[in-house]
């Protein structure tokens, strides 16, 4: 009895030993299977951040590029706004010249050739840049009138190579001369010499109009201009003086000259300019846009410490008083 009892004690215990080893061993399995599937879960996990990281460098990198082209096309609308203003200017100023010659001819007798000499600034703007980024600013060129006996001829020379077109302007200031002088210039040659220290491309000739015809006038009548005023604006066939774009960069222009008295047209005191407006719609993507607002020619020039008085003019003969006073 006490035989079959051992037996069946060591049955039992190679039995639990064996039920001990069959357990470890699902134990291992089911950790290696846990290990293999955590390796594979953090494998994917790993693969779809970086596919995500990836794709967010590449969408960052597009959101810059559209960001950088917004504020390219802004800055071109821009230009051209500024661009429109001038050639709107220009061709209201060249219908007019074309309606006044198409009805008026110069009549009358050939009358005493004349000599005579003046100089004068003129104010003008050029553009600056590159062609997908042009702005403007105000530039000063030296001139002279010269009157030489001859056959009431309008001369231009320019020194050096100035792209500027003043044949038109300059015939109408012959014209507005002879009108307030009373002196017929048509046994006269008129030689205009503009001067500048480079080659430069003027983009708005015809606001110089009311500078020559105060220049010619002083010529005729031998009087003397005061070299601390300037002056910008077209010349029309009644004399009286018209818009003009780009106030703002010549204001800044004659500042820096040291001018006492800027001589504007009528109306033009007040201008309107752009300024940038930024927006986020999402997140990392800027939207640049340029709404209009006023400026006040004179404060604006105030707050750069300039003691440069701007002064509106309707006519010539406004600008011709102020212009030959002390």
């Amino acid at each position: 009895m006490r035989d079959r009892k051992v037996h069946i004690d060591t049955v039992f215990s190679s039995w639990f030993a064996v039920s001990l080893v069959s357990s470890e061993a699902a134990t291992w399995r089911g950790l290696k299977t846990l290990v293999v599937i955590s390796l594979l879960v953090n494998a994917l996990l790993a693969v779809g951040f970086y596919a995500t990281y990836f794709q967010s460098a590449q969408l960052r990198d597009q959101v810059q590029t559209l960001t950088d082209q917004n504020r390219d096309l802004n800055s071109q609308l821009l230009t051209l706004k500024q661009a429109l203003e001038i050639e709107r200017e220009q061709l209201s100023y060249y219908k007019n010249q074309a309606e006044y010659y198409s009805r008026v001819s110069k009549q009358g007798a050939v009358g005493k050739s004349l000599t005579g000499y003046a100089r004068m600034s003129l104010v003008a703007v050029r553009t600056v840049g590159s062609e997908f980024s042009v702005s403007y600013e105000g530039v000063i060129l030296d001139s002279e009138v010269e009157l030489r006996k001859g056959e009431g001829r309008a001369l231009i020379n320019t020194e050096p190579k100035i792209g500027i077109d003043m044949q038109t302007s300059l015939r109408t200031a012959v014209s507005v001369a002879e009108a307030v002088t009373g002196v017929s210039l048509n046994a006269t040659d008129v030689v205009l010499t503009i001067r500048s220290d480079r080659e430069v491309e003027i983009v708005d000739g015809p606001s110089a109009g009311a500078a020559v015809t105060v220049a010619l006038i002083a010529a005729v009548q031998n009087r003397t201009l005061n070299p601390g005023v300037y002056i910008t604006g077209t010349i029309n066939p009644d004399g009286s003086i018209g818009k003009i774009g780009g106030v703002m960069e010549k204001a800044l222009a004659v500042s820096k000259q040291g001018a006492q008295v800027f001589l504007i047209p009528l109306g033009e005191s007040v201008i309107q300019g752009y300024r940038p407006v930024k927006t986020e719609p999402i997140p990392g993507f800027t939207i640049v846009t340029y709404e209009p607002y006023e400026i006040n020619v004179q404060e604006a020039l105030s707050k750069t410490g300039s003691p440069t008085k701007v002064i509106e003019v309707a006519n010539i003969h406004d600008a011709l008083d102020l212009l030959t006073s002390s």
